[in-house]
C-alpha cells in the first residue's frame, strides 16, 4: 500500500493507492490543525489498508508542516517519507524564467495532466489559490497564472471592507444581487468563472488552440459545471501525479 500526502495551504490530502497504483480513497485534514492527524490515525489504525503502508510520498508548499508530517510518518510507519522535488524529481522541463522557484505542486499537476492527455494541456487547480498552467504538446511546463481562490476572495472582502459579511460564493441564476450578501456571492463566483474562462482560453490558444483542460482542487467540482472549457475533473490529480513521478524516476518499494 502506498500513501501520498499533498500538503497545501489550507488542507492536507492523504491518498491511498494499492500495489498496482490504483487510487483507493482520500482523507483530508486542515493544514492549520495538523494535530488532527492523530485522530485520523486512530480512526484508521488497525485497518488492513493503513497497516500495510510500505511507501509514503509527500509534496508540500508548507516547509514547517512538511517537517512535522515527516516526523509523524517516521514514528508511525517506521519509514522515511520521500519528498517530491527533493528525494525524487518531477520529470517535466519548466520553460520559465526561474524553474527552481516553481511550486512542486504545479509541476506535479502539469506533468500528470500531460501524462493523461499526451498532448497540449491546460491544467486548472481551484484551491486556496487558483492556478491555471499550460503544458506544450511535447510536455513542457510553460507557466501560467496564479490568483486568489473563492474563499480567499471572500475573506479579503470581509476583512478589508467595512460592513461586508463573510459569504460562501455560489452560482446564481439572477445576476443582479438583491442584497449585499447576494451581490457579493454573484460577484465572487461569477467573476471567478469569467476570469477562469478567459485565462483558460488564452492559455489554450498559446499552446495551439486545442488543448485538453484538466481541473482539480477543492473548488473544482462546483466551478467546473460553469466552465464548459473543462474536459475532465480529476480530484486526485496531485496525489496520482506524485506516485507516477516516483515510478517514472525508476523507484520501487523496498
Amino acid at each position: 500500500m502506498i500513501l501520498c500526502a499533498d500538503i497545501g495551504n489550507t488542507n492536507i490530502d492523504f491518498g491511498f493507492f494499492d500495489d498496482e497504483d490504483r487510487f483507493l480513497f482520500k482523507e483530508r485534514i486542515p493544514t492549520a490543525r495538523i494535530e488532527e492527524i492523530l485522530s485520523l490515525w486512530k480512526r484508521l489504525r488497525g485497518s488492513k489498508v493503513v497497516s500495510s503502508v510500505e511507501l509514503v510520498l509527500m509534496a508540500s508548499v508548507r516547509p514547517k508542516i512538511d517537517a512535522a508530517l515527516a516526523s509523524f510518518v517516521r514514528k508511525v510507519f517506521r519509514i522515511a517519507p520521500k519528498r517530491a522535488g527533493r528525494d525524487f524529481v518531477v520529470p517535466i522541463r519548466a520553460r520559465v524564467r526561474q524553474p527552481g522557484k516553481v511550486g512542486v505542486d504545479r509541476l506535479i499537476n502539469a506533468w500528470e495532466a500531460h501524462r493523461r492527455t499526451r498532448g497540449a494541456t491546460v491544467v486548472a487547480s481551484f484551491g486556496t489559490a487558483i492556478v491555471i498552467d499550460a503544458v506544450s504538446e511535447n510536455g513542457e511546463f510553460l507557466g501560467g497564472s496564479i490568483g486568489p481562490g473563492l474563499r480567499l476572495q471572500a475573506e479579503a472582502l470581509h476583512e478589508k471592507c467595512a460592513q461586508l459579511p463573510l459569504v460562501d460564493p455560489a452560482p446564481h441564476v439572477d445576476p443582479a444581487g438583491r442584497d449585499t450578501a447576494h451581490a457579493m456571492s454573484v460577484g465572487l463566483f461569477h467573476g471567478t468563472v469569467g476570469a477562469a474562462r478567459y485565462i483558460i482560453r488564452q492559455l489554450s490558444d498559446a499552446v495551439g488552440g486545442s488543448a485538453r483542460v484538466i481541473a482539480t482542487g477543492g473548488d473544482a467540482p462546483r466551478l467546473a459545471p460553469h466552465l464548459p472549457e473543462i474536459h475532465e475533473v480529476v480530484p486526485e490529480l496531485t496525489l496520482a501525479g506524485m506516485l507516477h513521478a516516483w515510478r517514472s524516476a525508476g523507484a520501487r518499494i523496498g
